[in-house]
């Protein structure tokens, strides 16, 4: 067995989740000069808007929070986990058992039941409508390997909240499978619009929304002033995940500068 080296040891920011992650890789904020230049590329996300001819296009903005990067230490989702305890021990004993939302939320997931002495299960993502050159892919959610017991008091578990589409499937699975959604729990939540609960469509009752990083993250149409130059330039990286390097390179080089 090898020595690890300094690279390999992440230690824990206390009191900051979003420097932890930045320690693990797994978080980009675009760098500016001082006039707000650029000096790294956007990130396109992944929700879609209409453009004004019809088509559909990536929202894009300047920050990135890529949470598969602290999967890989155990030690850091763990942390994480017992931090979601902090002012909640309410909410955490209404929990019978964490459902993680694919892929995202499962090994949050795991560590939260760990640390709660909780049951854990886990939701699939099934196609049910391939993806064509008019058409983006179809999906749903299903209990495939696991499922809820009627009556549980489920808790939802992502890595990042936005647009809780994701979430609304999970609540309809969750309650058609006769357990009761008490808590969406994700290590950051970044809807402009949802804070500390969230009321589903056509639902009377609002659901307690616990996240360890509260942060609103403007995203942009191509087209508007703050952002088209750049995308104009080709400045964007589309599929941040699948090209991460040069967003930490991007960073790396204005902490060193």
């Amino acid at each position: 067995m090898g020595v690890k080296t300094a690279s390999e040891i992440v230690e824990i920011a206390w009191g900051d989740h979003l420097e932890t992650l930045r320690r693990c890789g797994g978080y980009y904020c675009c760098p500016k000069d001082e006039q707000g230049k650029r000096l790294g590329p956007l990130v396109g996300y992944a929700g879609k808007y209409v453009a004004n001819d019809g088509s559909e296009e990536q929202w894009v903005g300047d920050v990135y929070a890529n949470f598969a990067m602290a999967e890989v230490y155990p030690h850091v989702l763990f942390h994480f986990a017992q931090q979601m305890a902090t002012g909640r021990t309410l909410l955490m004993d209404s929990i019978d058992v964490f459902c993680g939302a694919p892929l995202g939320g499962y090994s949050f997931a795991d560590k939260l039941g760990f640390a709660f002495n909780r049951r854990v299960i886990k939701a699939e993502k099934k196609v049910t409508a391939l993806a064509t050159a008019n058409a983006r892919e179809q999906s749903t959610v299903i209990f495939g390997r696991h499922g809820v017991k009627p009556g549980d008091c489920v808790a939802i578990v992502e890595d990042v909240c936005n647009n809780f589409s994701t979430t609304d499937k999970l609540i309809s699975l969750i309650e058609k499978s006769g357990g009761h959604v008490v808590a969406i729990i994700c290590l950051l939540n970044r809807s402009l619009a949802v804070d500390e609960h969230y009321t589903p469509v056509g639902a009377s009752a609002a659901i307690p929304v616990a996240s360890l990083v509260r942060l609103p993250i403007l995203e942009y149409r191509q087209d508007d002033p703050a952002v088209s130059d750049d995308v104009a330039r080709g400045n964007v990286i589309w599929k941040p995940k699948d090209n991460w390097a040069p967003l930490m390179a991007a960073m790396e080089e204005r902490r060193v500068s």
